[in-house]
């Protein structure tokens, strides 16, 4: 069956990591999203995709081509305002079959769910297949109400306490070409391919439902990276693997399910501990240590003493003596000396972040920055949990952070803050020398 790949979104949820590139384009353990969701679908036997771009979307056919070095064959549609997924739908109806697959670039979820799907769509008889799963925030999420197995209602975000089910809607359809109709009928809105498909019930097409209670993660926000990266790590890097002219030091450390690319050299005293993906090329160095679902492009650099805790790290970046922990970092960016990635709260709430004007809770205790494309900051920088820093920007030394940095910006300490005046203290050896003796007694 033929599958449409929607990729077309500007992605303005996960900003800043998309105002440079196409939301499915950010990689993840040395692979774009999409190209994951495209090795997921031929695990479920599809091969035959039509795939609809907008924003960048130069950049995910420039990567994907014609899908023939992926064993797949690609057709591509362009969507030339972002107006959601029925809008979307549209621009690939020249293309589109009688029956075919939605599924989004950056979600992902196990290729049974698909081969279920597609065998309760040859066995039933139905216009249409939706998956749904349970969930707790069911005002989250479009909500189906489900009678022996035959989708009765959709509702799109119901107010809390007037769902009918708990059942949310996965991000896979089998849909019949003429419910292209019914989008046409319908104002554009944020919920019109829901409406579409909840007034081709009302018409008396049948719509199947299909329980899934595997794993389901969607890009809708940044933080989502790191449990797609978790789930992708756990799947895909099952036992230690090093790839060609890869050198380790005989006193570095590594432990665990740890992926080296081709090229990478590992000196002394660092330590990796897996699950972690080490790209091609990159050079980790003395003293650093990198763990807990790391997962690092091609071509970087982990200088001496750097700690790279459950962080993703794309190509091309430099790190020396820093601290990294569970933040996001896009391609090209330089760490000074001393930068500090601070990702815990003093009062250890969860950290939030204001995104679109709405203030949005990511329910997680511990996230760090959250960098674009082609940043620098400056020595014993310290940038505030939850900061976002747009592409092509500066941070200058000692600079705390602790706002959002728009893109195209550099932002320096006001150095008329200093104060200077007559040194009256004296620096002098007798307290270091009594401190000396003291460790001198530790055996």
């Amino acid at each position: 069956m033929q599958v449409v790949i929607l990729a077309g979104g500007k992605g303005r949820r996960v900003f800043p990591l998309s105002v440079d590139k196409p939301k499915p384009m950010f990689k993840v353990i040395g692979k774009p999203l999409i190209q994951h969701v495209i090795e997921n679908l031929k695990e479920a036997g599809l091969s035959e995709f039509v795939v609809v771009i907008g924003h960048n979307g130069e950049q995910i056919r420039d990567f994907l081509k014609n899908g023939a070095w992926l064993d797949v064959n690609i057709q591509y549609a362009f969507q030339e305002k972002e107006l959601g997924m029925a809008d979307a739908l549209k621009s690939a109806e020249d293309l589109v079959e009688d029956y075919f697959f939605v599924v989004n670039a950056d979600d992902i979820y196990e290729s049974r769910l698909l081969e279920s799907m597609e065998k309760a769509f040859k066995e039933s008889g139905t216009e249409a297949v939706l998956a749904y799963k349970p969930v707790e925030e069911t005002w989250k999420y479009g909500i189906v109400d489900v009678k022996d197995g035959r989708v009765v209602r959709l509702i799109e975000k119901p107010p809390r306490g007037e769902e009918p089910t708990n059942f949310a809607v996965i991000g896979a359809y089998i849909l019949a070409k003429k419910i292209l109709d019914y989008y046409k009928r319908l104002p554009v809105s944020d919920h019109q391919y829901e409406d579409a498909i909840q007034a081709f019930i009302e018409d008396g097409n049948p719509v199947r439902g299909v329980f899934y209670d595997g794993f389901f993660a969607t890009y809708k926000y940044p933080w989502d990276l790191f449990t797609l990266t978790e789930y992708l790590m756990d799947r895909k890097i099952t036992c230690p693997s090093y790839g060609e002219d890869v050198l380790i030091s005989e006193r570095a450390c590594l432990e665990g399910n740890v992926w080296l690319g081709d090229g990478t050299r590992v000196f002394e005293g660092a330590c990796i501990r897996g699950p972690c993906y080490v790209g091609r090329n990159c050079v980790v160095g003395n003293n650093s240590l990198i763990w807990n679902y790391s997962s690092i492009g091609d071509n970087c650099v982990i200088g001496y003493s750097s700690e790279i805790k459950h962080s993703i790290i794309g190509d091309y970046c430099w790190f020396h003596s820093n601290y990294i922990g569970d933040s996001i970092i896009s391609d090209n960016c330089s760490f000074g000396a001393g930068t500090v990635t601070a990702n815990f709260r003093f009062d250890e709430s969860t950290i939030k972040l204001n995104i679109d004007g709405e203030i949005v809770d990511s329910g997680r205790m511990k996230l760090g920055v959250i960098m674009a494309d082609n940043c620098k900051t400056g020595i014993n920088s310290c940038i505030i949990p939850g900061v976002r820093v747009g592409p092509h920007s500066i941070i200058g030394p000692n600079v705390t952070l602790d706002q959002d940095l728009e893109p195209n910006t550099i932002i320096f300490v006001d150095k008329k803050s200093y104060i200077k005046k007559e040194n009256t203290i004296t620096v002098t050896t007798e307290v270091k020398e009594k401190l000396r003796e003291k460790l001198l007694k530790y055996k």
